[in-house]
């Protein structure tokens, strides 16, 4: 992913986790590293951050107008490049991720991971969004604007829907699939995340993920991944296929793996994602009432 990031390009099957693991070069003072753009009304949560350790070095976000609404103040600190830091925020309205830099650095290491949401009804309520006169009568057909204030919503899993896992390891030295994920029909494939053993500088190779028919949903450079020792979590959906390969740049060994999961393919995320029904399915819509949970955000 560029600094300047649309993530309605490779959005398809919400709720997904985008990883963006590429490094980035820092010229002394404020550095821009990512900013999401045209995202509104989706909700954006960020995870999954992992920074190189480099004395002096200051992270901070600016989220929705408020200026360091997060902010890392030495990134020596931090776990390091193989872990991730205990951080977790959403953005309804605008992101921009910020590194402030003594001196340049040419190769940062970086990664974070940002899950898109669909506004329903219920998030609208959650993180106070304007309604429409649909969702108002859908939060008093449900009684959302109680069970907002009653309780807090479950965090979203990103394993959701998965009934079955594979692994793919491999060891390449030279550019092809990593894997290529079939979809079977009446199934969903997910791609719940992607190893590799990292090289000992930038811009050696990036595996790229391709889905359905959207190319470059991502393209991360292994220097940015954690090792083969910790899986860089994630949820990219394909209906159809998804097509995980390795782009080699200077000749040498590469290992990587990949976890996926296969499941039945819902009436309810059919629904979610627009995909036609039967006419036994939308007699299953109907008779659960599913048409309205979905559009509501409830299950």
């Amino acid at each position: 992913m560029g600094t300047e990031i649309d993530i309605r390009r490779v959005l398809k099957y919400p709720p997904e986790a985008f990883v963006s693991a590429r490094p980035v070069d820092l010229s002394s003072g404020e550095n821009k590293i990512a900013e999401y753009v045209a995202f509104s009304p989706r909700v954006l949560v960020f995870q999954g951050f992992s920074f190189g350790r480099v004395e002096d070095l200051n992270f901070y976000a600016d989220i929705d107008g408020y200026s360091k609404r997060v902010n890392l103040d030495n990134l020596s600190a931090t776990k390091g490049i193989d872990y991730e830091e205990d951080l977790k925020f959403p953005a309804v309205k605008s992101s921009v991720l910020k590194i402030y830099a003594p001196t340049a650095i040419s190769g940062y290491q970086f990664r974070h991971r940002v899950t898109v949401f669909e506004p329903t009804t219920s998030l609208k309520l959650l993180f106070g969004l304007d309604l429409t006169s649909r969702d108002k009568e859908l939060a008093k057909k449900y009684g959302l604007e109680e069970l907002v204030r009653a309780q807090i919503p479950e965090p979203f899993n990103l394993w959701e829907g998965v009934e079955k896992i594979f692994t793919v390891a491999k060891k390449l030295s030279s550019s092809g699939d990593v894997a290529r994920i079939i979809v079977p029909s009446g199934y969903k494939a997910v791609l719940m995340s992607i190893s590799a053993l990292r090289p000992d500088s930038p811009g050696k190779a990036y595996i790229n993920v391709n889905r359905d028919d959207v190319d470059g949903v991502l393209s991360l450079d292994p220097y940015c991944l954690a090792g083969l020792s910790y899986d860089v979590p994630m949820r990219i959906v394909g209906l159809d296929k998804i097509v995980v390969s390795l782009d080699v740049k200077t000749a040498g060994n590469y290992c990587i793996r990949v976890v996926y999961g296969l499941g039945r393919l819902t009436v309810r995320e059919k629904i979610m994602w627009k995909q036609d029904l039967t006419e036994e399915e939308r007699k299953i819509a109907e008779t659960l009432d599913l048409y309205d949970r979905v559009e509501a955000g409830i299950k």
